[in-house]
């Protein structure tokens, strides 16, 4: 299986036998855990990470019997195996997924119908958050706005604003995130070369509630690794959406992330290692968040949800509120609309094909010129460099389905560029 995150990490796993005994059984072993000497089969790999969220749940006190658990789901393999875990572990706990649908084109609609494809099969009730029915927005819309180059922070606000309502829509005692080794010694690598030591006591595999209305957040994976979590979500045949989010940034963590697993070639047990020392070491230094006071909040003037902002407008009202001031957010056009439009303003449209050139040569729309479908992973000089002579024109992407050529777009759009995506490109294929 292949299975492709935010910012093109690519993870792929094929199970096949080694020249190994599983060190558990005597079966054929498939695999090494991550920071191990072991060779297990899938039985004992399955049973062995278990064990490990097992354990954390038990240490940490993350829930008890009778709570009610709310899992917020991605679609994503890191969300999919926790609620796989919790699930097998604690069969008759009160578990309840959750996925909030951002609007984000030719991806959240993919990953919900993972999620429930998931809770279906793990049967698991779902609840699922729409912010097209609910605000009236997509995350897609920042890119209007002055947060066109920080639209994962902007996603940020409104997931935490309705992880908080949906706690207390479902009445939720604690909320579980499928955090990982790898995103808490990343975060916690960035943080402190920042500074910022009031975020890094938030990286506890167990943080309380700030104010009335939350619930318990914890994190069962925090000491699992990634690359352990993709393979037991593949061996588990957990629907998963293997694609990547089309906002997705190279933030500080990812870079941290990815000198960590050079930093695994010469020494498997350092990640390992490093959690023991931040757990042991660092964060007992370290100042716990205090319970913020009731008087501290008053209702946001918008949405009526309690806020401490001194303007009386909570962040997510205020992130929402800059998407009024924009007329026209107009991202994709039909096959139907195009034409029209194109028949009126040719001498000022570009159209461009980002299929396979073998496809393209074989025939596309009039006039459209190709671009090599990898351009879209390149550095942003070297993307900008690409189109920069068509600059002041309208560009018009094509493709197979629309989804590789939305992403052009998309980057294109954070560049000042006027770009549209095509939503149904096969009919302007058809055209001779």
């Amino acid at each position: 299986m292949k299975y492709i995150k935010c910012g093109a990490e690519v993870f792929e796993f094929k199970p096949k036998p080694l020249p190994k005994t599983c060190s558990y059984c005597e079966e054929k072993a498939i695999l090494r855990p991550e920071g191990t000497s072991l060779y297990l089969c899938k039985d004992c790999f399955l049973k062995f990470c278990e064990k490990r969220v097992k354990e954390n749940i038990i240490k940490y006190k993350m829930f008890s019997k009778g709570e009610r658990v709310g899992v917020f789901l991605s679609g994503g393999k890191d969300s999919a195996t926790l609620l796989a875990i919790l699930k097998k572990l604690f069969p008759t706990q009160n578990i309840i997924g959750i996925y909030l649908n951002l609007g984000i084109r030719y991806y959240s609609e993919y990953a919900q119908s993972a999620v429930e494809e998931l809770c279906k099969k793990l049967e698991v009730p779902l609840h699922i958050v729409d912010l097209v029915e609910r605000e009236g927005v997509r995350i897609d819309d920042f890119v209007f706005t002055s947060f066109k180059d920080k639209v994962c922070s902007v996603c940020g606000v409104i997931k935490r604003y309705y992880f908080t309502k949906v706690v207390k829509e479902l009445n939720l005692d604690v909320i579980a995130t499928g955090h990982h080794l790898d995103d808490t010694l990343s975060t916690m690598l960035s943080l402190f070369f920042n500074g910022d030591f009031i975020s890094l006591s938030r990286l506890r595999p167990v943080l309380p509630p700030l104010h009335a209305g939350q619930a318990r957040k914890v994190k069962p994976l925090f000491s699992l690794p990634e690359l352990d979590i993709f393979h037991y979500s593949v061996l588990s045949e957990l629907p998963i959406e293997g694609c990547s989010c089309p906002h997705g940034e190279l933030t500080p963590a990812k870079r941290w992330k990815s000198w960590l697993n050079d930093m695994l070639k010469e020494d498997k047990t350092f990640k390992f290692r490093l959690l023991s020392i931040f757990m042991k070491k660092l964060l007992p230094l370290l100042p716990k968040e205090e319970l913020e006071k009731e008087d501290e909040f008053s209702p946001c003037q918008v949405c009526g949800e309690p806020t401490p902002s001194k303007s009386h407008i909570c962040v997510k009202c205020r992130r929402i509120s800059l998407l009024q001031r924009v007329e026209d957010k107009r991202l994709e056009w039909t096959a139907e609309e195009f034409l029209t439009y194109y028949s009126q303003n040719r001498d000022r449209i570009v159209v461009f094909d980002v299929r396979e050139k073998e496809d393209y040569e074989k025939g596309t729309f009039p006039s459209a010129i190709w671009v090599d479908p990898n351009l879209v992973s390149a550095e942003e000089k070297d993307f900008f460099k690409h189109f920069k002579n068509y600059q002041g024109k309208e560009l018009i992407f094509l493709c197979y389905s629309g989804r590789l050529s939305y992403l052009f777009v998309l980057r294109l759009r954070k560049l000042g560029f006027k770009a549209y995506n095509i939503k149904n490109p096969e009919k302007l294929l058809k055209i001779k």
